[in-house]
């Protein structure tokens, strides 16, 4: 069961005794919220919204009475590094997972504020995050739950309701004679109409008599609820039981079926080491090698991740046992020679067909699965760590490291440099459908090649198609219209 100390942690219904302050609160975030990705999502509006986010969520744990523990800050920095890093590119994939990875640092980092003792596993914190955002659902129902028991508490107090209702009153009246007075004076002042007049005209065509107004209200009610909610949800306390253990299995179980795959893996392991690191000295018949080295990669990379996950499975299901370790390290050697296979199999493809983003993510993803085995490994062998934590920081650690590295631009530089004057049509083709982080290395591109109005049409539809605005300034769309600007000139 929970400890005592978690299970009061948030017993005072701290949204409900400071009614008016949340709701402000969520309300004046949906406003900078709106403002912040209204027909803009990757701007350095971004990072602001990031930060306003974390602000709030530091005035909800003073409110409840929590102590901003030192040890879960670190997830705070790569929250806001990610948000800066949004700002730096135009990379879809980047963008959203960004913004994928935000919301999950978000969500542990609070989640271990709030549960400071819990004991999960690696299983049960999934699982935990996943009920916490399923909880969020019904409390879309609170603020105004909250609004109604404030206002009946407050019912009492008539004069402060009489003044309420009279203000209210005021503006309803107030605010049809100040359009009309905006429009009469408008007209009667150059100056007036030039400074005031305008952006009034600008902000009634553009969102109240427009299709806008629906993304406007739209964007609103996500900034509103969704914080408002994600709060909400974090004062039930209705964590599944984080200490309980259930009884783990007879390791035998795990020592015969761990024990007949790992003997396929040790074979095929013998065969990499022959056959493809030696150079491919006897391929099969009618094989390149570069076909050879394409053909059951996807299979591998599926093994290498299905491996990962079986280990883990067998750490927490099965009782601890020496030659279950024995073989659970063995088939984790075996992973790593699948890995190094994938890896190498994927550079001898890429020397032949060049660089693509599924490819270097591949790549990616079997360096931090490299990171993430030898964690398992120390678990296997050493004393236990915290599989989720640990996961967490070197998925944090890797995913930073992609996302600030514009991949899109390494792509076009490293393509480029590899084909110099024998790129085809269909090279430059996918070159110009990455986003605008490649657009400074396509510009150095010869102009006077055969695909020169594939080039010029590709950075005169940048310089029609963007602008850069304080609000809606992004580095990657600045370094793209001054590359532009350099071959349209």
């Amino acid at each position: 069961m929970e400890t005592m100390e978690q299970k009061c942690k948030l017993e005072n219904p701290v949204l409900e005794h400071n009614t008016i302050y949340f709701l402000t609160a969520a309300l004046i975030y949906s406003v900078c919220f709106t403002i912040a990705f209204y027909k803009n999502y990757a701007s350095v509006t971004f990072p602001l919204i990031i930060v306003g986010t974390l602000f709030l969520c530091g005035l909800f744990l003073k409110k409840s009475g929590i102590v901003w523990k030192t040890q879960n800050l670190y997830y705070v920095i790569p929250i806001v590094l990610l948000g800066i890093s949004t700002m730096l590119t135009t990379n879809l994939f980047t963008i959203f997972f960004n913004t994928v990875g935000i919301l999950l640092l978000i969500t542990v980092f609070m989640v271990q504020q709030v549960y400071p003792k819990n004991q999960w596993k690696f299983g049960r914190y999934i699982g935990n995050i996943l009920f916490l955002y399923l909880s969020m659902i019904p409390e879309i129902a609170t603020p105004f739950s909250n609004l109604g028991k404030y206002i009946k508490r407050k019912r009492v107090i008539e004069q402060k309701n009489s003044n309420a209702k009279y203000i209210m009153t005021g503006i309803a009246i107030g605010f049809p004679m100040l359009i009309f007075v905006v429009i009469l004076l408008n007209s009667a002042d150059a100056i007036f109409s030039k400074y005031i007049g305008k952006g009034v005209q600008l902000l009634w065509n553009n969102i109240v008599v427009s299709t806008n107004l629906f993304l406007v209200i739209t964007l609103m009610l996500i900034g509103f609820f969704g914080i408002y909610t994600f709060l909400s949800a974090l004062t039930l306390n209705n964590q599944p039981d984080s200490v309980r253990e259930e009884k783990k299995k007879n390791p035998v179980i795990a020592i015969t079926f761990t024990a007949m795959i790992t003997a396929i893996y040790f074979i095929f392991s013998i065969i990499q080491i022959v056959f493809l690191f030696s150079g491919g000295l006897l391929l099969p018949e009618g094989y390149t090698y570069a076909e050879y080295a394409h053909q059951g990669f996807f299979q591998l990379l599926f093994l290498c991740i299905f491996n990962f996950v079986m280990v883990l499975c067998c750490m927490s299901m099965f009782e601890k046992n020496k030659w279950l370790k024995i073989i659970l390290l063995i088939f984790s050697g075996c992973t790593y020679v699948m890995i190094a296979s994938s890896a190498y199999r994927m550079i001898l493809y890429i020397s032949s067909y060049h660089l693509t983003f599924l490819r270097l993510l591949v790549l990616w993803f079997l360096a931090l699965l490299v990171v993430l085995m030898a964690g398992v490994m120390w678990n296997i062998g050493k004393k236990e760590i915290s599989m989720f934590r640990f996961s967490v920081v070197v998925v944090t650690v890797f995913y930073l490291a992609l996302s600030f590295s514009h991949f899109d631009y390494w792509i076009a530089k490293y393509n480029i440099a590899q084909m110099e004057n024998q790129m085809s049509y269909d090279d430059v083709y996918y070159l110009c459908n990455l986003s605008l982080d490649a657009a400074p290395e396509l510009s150095k591109i010869d102009q006077k090649s055969d695909y020169n109005n594939m080039l010029k049409d590709y950075f005169k539809q940048i310089r029609e198609e963007n602008q850069v605005t304080i609000r809606k300034f992004n580095l990657s769309k600045y370094q793209a219209i001054k590359a532009a600007d350099s071959i349209i000139q």
